[in-house]
């Protein structure tokens, strides 16, 4: 609902503005007049437009020095986009016609390969990305309309200024040209300005993947990759913080007998501990036998059997059975034990299933008595001890934020490699999707003027 709110703060901000705006002009308040006439602004219902002729003589000039250069860089945009447009066509088409075919269940397929996909704030983006979405679709607009206005420059048409429109949230840059001059010119020439667009946003994308697949080279002298998760920030309301618990800068390597690396292995890790049954341990039988503090075992209603004190458990202790059932227990041994949880792990020798893969002699597989829904999570941090935590394993992924970029001195923070790195995906994902659409001939598009 965060974003539907946003969204309605955004329209009131637009009625408030266009209703000012009405009234002003209505009572004809001179100085407003004049703002707007000076600043080249305009107030619609839901948009505001502003002109400006203020960059066009850097533009010219920008555009007339190194004439050989501008020439071969327009003509290679021309080419390259004339070539582009059969392949998306097809493209679109295949991809069309695969969905089609498919059903309407094809689209709530996520493994469905699907060639454009609108992005919207909260709705399939995180809504707290959306300042690197307004960065993003801004700067690929300016790059795309600067390079219609340099084309247009250097065929010799006039350019009466360069224009931004705000329609509700979406930003929209345009060239005003002298339309007629355009017209009179070459198709050649008319094919250069119509393509340089595309062009421009063909080249932002792939130097915003070079520089995404050169991050870790890059950052390499400064963080590690792939040798962990590193904690950024834990919330107040986090089951793990505390004085045994996590801590921010902490670097996460294992959870339970699972090996992380980065961000995608420690949410996969996370979900197996959901999946999958809870972990049995390897304990020595003399183990069992020093620390074991259970009481007659009390069943409840959810199966969960308990045989330890209250006290016990308020020092950590935990019911533990065999794996194999009170029937597989030795007969020196009771069928359920209490046992201190940190000290038990600590003890064990690896984690089992079943009592033939504790190869040492003498040690017994078990595992803590607890509902389906409550496990325990062992996580081994790289300094320090390792954290136990009692509970449902969501609780950790939702509360801890976690990053890939370890950083190898304690001042760096891996925001920032992190924010470069999203940046550049959002760069290379939006104007590789503006190519593809200005491609398309239909209406409003660079395409349509290509098709002509």
């Amino acid at each position: 609902m965060e974003i539907f709110n946003v969204l309605i703060v955004i329209g009131l901000i637009h009625c408030s503005i266009f209703f000012f705006d009405t009234v002003f002009k209505t009572c004809s308040h001179f100085p407003y007049i004049y703002f707007l006439k000076n600043t080249g602004l305009e107030v619609q219902l839901m948009r505001i437009n502003w002109f400006t002729t203020v960059f066009n003589r850097k533009i010219i000039k920008w555009g007339m020095d190194r004439s050989k250069f501008w020439t071969a860089w327009f003509n290679a945009g021309a080419i390259i986009s004339v070539i582009f447009l059969p392949v998306v066509m097809i493209a679109i088409l295949r991809a069309t016609f695969n969905i089609w075919a498919a059903g309407p269940s094809t689209l709530d397929n996520k493994n469905t390969a699907i060639l454009l996909e609108p992005m919207l704030p909260g709705i399939d983006m995180p809504f707290n990305e959306i300042g690197y979405y307004i960065v993003t679709l801004v700067a690929c607009t300016i790059v795309h309309e600067l390079g219609h206005a340099l084309a247009i420059v250097r065929e010799d048409v006039q350019l009466y200024g360069i224009g931004i429109s705000l329609v509700f949230t979406i930003p929209i840059a345009y060239v005003h040209m002298n339309n007629e001059q355009f017209v009179s010119l070459p198709l050649r020439n008319q094919l250069r300005i119509t393509c340089a667009g595309v062009w421009h946003n063909i080249i932002l994308a792939a130097l915003a993947a070079v520089i995404l697949l050169l991050s870790t080279w890059f950052w390499a002298p400064l963080y590690n990759l792939y040798s962990g998760v590193y904690v950024k920030n834990i919330l107040s309301n986090s089951p793990v913080r505390g004085q045994t618990g996590l801590l921010e800068h902490d670097i996460i390597y294992k959870v339970n007998n699972c090996p992380i690396k980065h961000n995608e292995d420690w949410y996969q890790c996370i979900l197996n501990t959901i999946h999958q049954p809870a972990l049995g341990y390897c304990v020595k039988q003399s183990f069992i036998q020093e620390y074991d503090e259970s009481v007659p075992s009390i069943q409840k209603n959810d199966g969960v059997v308990n045989c330890c004190t209250l006290d016990s458990e308020t020092t950590g202790s935990l019911c533990f059975e065999y794996i194999e059932g009170p029937q597989g227990a030795p007969l020196h041994l009771p069928p359920h034990s209490c046992l201190p949880a940190r000290t038990m792990i600590n003890q064990s020798q690896n984690y089992c299933q079943a009592s033939h893969e504790c190869s040492s002699q003498d040690t017994h597989c078990i595992k803590p008595s607890l509902d389906n829904v409550t496990k325990i999570v062992q996580i081994k941090r790289k300094m320090g001890k390792d954290v136990l935590f009692f509970g449902h394993p969501a609780d950790i992924y939702r509360t801890v934020d976690v990053s890939d970029w370890v950083p190898k001195y304690n001042f760096l923070n891996p925001s920032i490699p992190e924010s470069l790195v999203l940046l550049c995906k959002y760069i290379t994902m939006f104007s590789a999707g503006l190519a593809i659409i200005n491609v398309v001939p239909c209406f409003f598009s660079d395409g349509a003027l290509e098709k002509r």
